[in-house]
């Protein structure tokens, strides 16, 4: 392990954008032994010579004050990680592209509020104009092309795939996941169609216009894009996922980038979170990276330019977090304290998010935790999603704990369950029950109880379907008493019965859930189906038999 301070006051001398609005940074102590301490027992599972690992950067002031490397940088060389091991950033990469986007709109070469199609004209006309804001908000409605792709059988990271792949998914969409504005649903289409903007009107690709304007000047001297994963990178980790007891090589083999596709070091992140913090793009800049968006009702939406405003036990929190392959990531600026935490990982079971905010708490104000004991009948039974049908069912396990689809759920307040970042309302417990999730950007939406479905003919649901919009087509056939489907590069699924006409299971593996929602005909005749994996609602299929 090793421990490191930035240069952050080098970076600055030598750059070449403006510094209206910066400040040189002030000399910041080095932690305490204490902090240290602290720090080195939460990432003790990963301070090992057989597993892989994370490197840390904990920044005040734009200076590092803790940087520390626990595991392995790769397995099979035996390598172990340094904090200048370089890993991929997954969706924390959105940031840079939403960066540059920012930068040409700054400069009179593009509006926020222009229609995409004015760069993209490949894109359909939908019946109201998707915005460049509404793709860096993700209130575009455009369907994830990886949720698309693991229709046809070719789920992330199975394949190389490339931004003009992405742009070939995308123009086929016939329909949208929701109108523009009025829902917020992450997709990371949106990002690499933002990075074909930015070459279409810059004439530079996006690694080119971002090495230029933004890592060469803040000294990112390990920082590039993933944008041909056959280069070679001196320093790159491995990365890797716990799979039945050992660690597998889960490395990316895509060359879309700008949803992803960051190669960077933590020293270098803190070189970019330092110069947010110090204004270091001119005046407004960050202020406008960091702006929530809301809805076309007035909704207010947490999500900014690819980063998320959040209140973290009393403090402003800036942040956000990424995923590609086996590579985890999370980035946060807590403004009032003037504290920045840089996290990456290569292992695949590292939850970066919950790792990050432990080691914020150690450097913030401390704060007491306010359990709160549920008091009176749990809720139960079967709910469904109100924008795409997803059916979440709720029970109680042995303990008399409140469980969503198994999964424990926290009680936070009277009627009120979090799983993860999400809040479950429930209100009027007993056979008037209603439920509304509330997400982590600030939606509330609506579910409906359902009647669970337990037995049912499967005979009106064998055929073959289909896809409109994917190249794909879905066989469904009666094995026993179950419904099994099968599709591109895939065998048979079994599907589960949710609720009338409704089925769930997963797509392949590791493609996660997927909702079949068939239709019906006047006459009772099963003539379509509306499929949902995740990122991609209702993609419609025709029966084609």
């Amino acid at each position: 392990m090793t421990m490191g301070r930035s240069s952050f006051v080098g970076a600055l001398l030598c750059m070449g954008v403006s510094l209206s609005g910066a400040a040189i940074a002030q000399n910041a102590a080095p932690a305490d032994a204490g902090s240290i301490a602290r720090l080195d027992a939460l990432f003790a599972r990963w301070d090992r010579k057989d597993a892989p690992g994370c490197a840390v950067a904990v920044s005040r002031n734009g200076q590092a004050i803790a940087t520390r490397a626990y595991g392995m940088a790769d397995l099979e060389k035996r390598v172990p990680a340094t904090p200048d091991s370089i890993y991929e950033a997954g969706s924390d990469s959105k940031q840079f592209t939403a960066a540059a986007i920012l930068m040409l709109a700054r400069e009179g070469k593009l509006s926020l509020d222009d229609d995409i199609r004015k760069y993209l004209p490949e894109i359909p006309a939908y019946s109201a104009p998707v915005t460049i804001r509404h793709m860096l908000h993700h209130t575009s409605g455009l369907r994830d092309w990886g949720s698309v792709a693991a229709v046809e059988g070719w789920p992330r990271n199975s394949r190389t795939a490339s931004n003009d792949d992405v742009l070939e998914i995308a123009a086929r969409q016939s329909e949208l996941n929701f109108a523009p504005g009025t829902h917020y649903l992450y997709s990371n289409s949106n990002y690499n169609l933002a990075a074909i903007i930015v070459a279409r009107v810059s004439g530079q690709s996006l690694a080119d216009f971002t090495r230029d304007r933004i890592f060469t000047p803040l000294g990112m001297t390990h920082t590039s894009w993933r944008d041909d994963h056959g280069d070679v990178v001196p320093g790159r980790t491995g990365a890797y996922d716990w799979q039945e007891g050992i660690y597998r090589n889960d490395q990316v083999i895509e060359d879309a980038y700008g949803n992803g596709g960051l190669l960077t070091t933590v020293g270098d992140l803190v070189k970019w979170q330092a110069a947010l913090d110090a204004g270091t793009f001119g005046a407004g800049f960050t202020e406008q990276m960091q702006t929530p968006t809301r809805l076309n009702d007035g909704t207010p939406i947490a999500y900014a330019l690819a980063l998320v405003n959040l209140d973290h036990h009393g403090q402003q929190e800036v942040s956000h977090s990424g995923s590609t392959g086996g590579y985890r990531a999370w980035m946060a600026r807590y403004p009032k304290q003037k504290l920045a935490v840089s996290l990456l990982c290569n292992s695949g079971n590292a939850d970066t998010p919950v790792l990050g905010r432990a080691v914020a708490d150690i450097f913030l104000p401390a704060w007491k935790d306010k359990p709160y004991s549920p008091k009176g009948a749990l809720p139960s039974g079967l709910y469904a999603d109100g924008m795409n049908g997803f059916p979440v069912k709720f029970d109680s396990d042995e303990q008399g704990r409140l469980r969503a689809d198994g999964k424990l759920m926290t009680p936070v307040g009277p009627g009120r369950w979090a799983l993860r970042e999400d809040i479950f309302a429930f209100s009027k417990i007993g056979p008037k029950t209603s439920l509304v999730r509330e997400n982590r950007e600030g939606e509330k939406i609506a579910y409906r109880k359902v009647e669970a479905v337990t037995t049912f003919d499967a005979t009106p649901y064998v055929g073959k379907f289909c896809a409109v919009d994917a190249n794909a087509c879905l066989t469904f056939r009666q094995q026993g008493e179950a419904l099994v489907y099968s599709g591109p590069r895939w065998s048979d699924q079994t599907l589960s019965p949710a609720y009338a006409d409704v089925f769930t299971g997963e797509a392949m593996p590791d493609a996660g859930r997927i909702t079949v929602k068939f239709q019906r005909e006047a006459n009772g005749a099963v003539t379509a189906l509306r499929f949902g994996e995740g990122r991609a609602y209702d993609l419609l299929f025709r029966r084609a038999d």
